[in-house]
């Protein structure tokens, strides 16, 4: 008899094959694939790569329509209607110089602690201010008649007086003071046919200022002095001497809209560049923290400031 085989006996049950270790990576890749911020990632990483790149600072471009705008400049400053071949092409040359000029002043840091940048910089920016507030639109009737009524007290008709007088040269007082009597007799209104040829009119409606301009500070202030309806003595102007006689004066007082009317939108546009700087200013303050002597400054003080013409800013 041949010997029995052992017989092995497993309590356990049936043998189960091990499962296979899962590998880290991929449980990381999952728990990645289900974050948003993997997800804004991408998507940044996506447009990043799609997007246009920035100019390179050594680009510089220029294109016809600039160089045309820049020509037809230069011929209007020459008063020409077109350029010659040459000098559009120096103008050209000179725009391309000046941006490699700038180009270079920028990249020195030429434009840091320079006071006439910074004042060209300034000026810009209070240019900016009057074009947002729209300064250089002009004014409507409606505006100017709103304007005169909030300035009313600063308006005011100056005194002025209507007269007519007789003429004669320099050296010829003596002869002027003869013929009074005469001046006396004729028509008290209307300058009488006496004394000498004079370029100007016979009859002055004026203020004293416009006297003063036209025939002198002292024939005005002698003019204004004078009682109306008596012909003067010889009175001197810068022409000669003259006898006067004043029809009628009024005095200074409140002016109206009409006898202002000429000087209110030169006047309307200086407030509202003031007040388009003044506006710009404050709003602008609210965005820096100032101290003086180390305290914080609570408001802007207000000022009159105001951009310059821009004609006499370089272009």
């Amino acid at each position: 008899m041949s010997a029995s085989r052992p017989r092995i006996a497993y309590r356990g049950g049936p043998a189960v094959r091990p499962l296979p270790r899962p590998w880290p990576g991929k449980t990381l890749f999952r728990a990645a694939l289900r974050s948003r911020l993997v997800h804004f990632l991408m998507i940044g990483g996506l447009i990043f790569a799609v997007a246009p790149r920035p100019e390179p600072r050594r680009d510089i471009a220029f294109d016809s329509a600039a160089f045309d705008d820049l020509e037809r400049a230069q011929a209007q400053r020459l008063g020409a209607p077109l350029l010659e071949v040459g000098d559009a092409e120096e103008v050209r040359t000179r725009a391309i110089e000046d941006e490699i000029l700038y180009r270079e002043a920028l990249r020195l840091g030429l434009d840091k602690d320079d006071n006439i940048i910074r004042q060209r910089l300034i000026q810009k920016v209070l240019f900016l201010a009057e074009d947002l507030a729209g300064v250089s639109r002009a004014p409507t009737e409606d505006e100017l008649r709103r304007f005169f009524a909030a300035t009313r007290e600063q308006w005011t008709r100056p005194a002025h007086i209507r007269l007519i007088h007789v003429y004669a040269g320099p050296s010829h007082r003596a002869e002027l003071s003869a013929l009074r009597p005469a001046a006396i007799a004729a028509d008290p209104t209307e300058p009488p046919a006496l004394g000498e040829a004079f370029p100007l009119p016979r009859t002055v409606t004026t203020t004293r200022d416009e006297l003063a301009g036209t025939y002198g500070a002292v024939f005005a202030d002698a003019a204004f002095a004078l009682a109306p309806g008596e012909w003067s003595e010889p009175i001197a102007s810068k022409f000669g001497w003259h006898l006067v006689r004043v029809l009628d004066r009024q005095n200074a007082g409140p002016a109206t809209f009409e006898d202002v009317r000429s000087q209110l939108p030169l006047t309307y546009l200086v407030a509202r560049k003031k007040q388009a700087a003044a506006d710009f200013l404050r709003q602008a303050a609210t965005r820096y923290r100032i101290t003086v002597d180390g305290k914080p400054l609570t408001s802007l003080p207000a000022s009159d400031r105001m951009a310059p013409a821009r004609s006499q800013t370089p272009d």
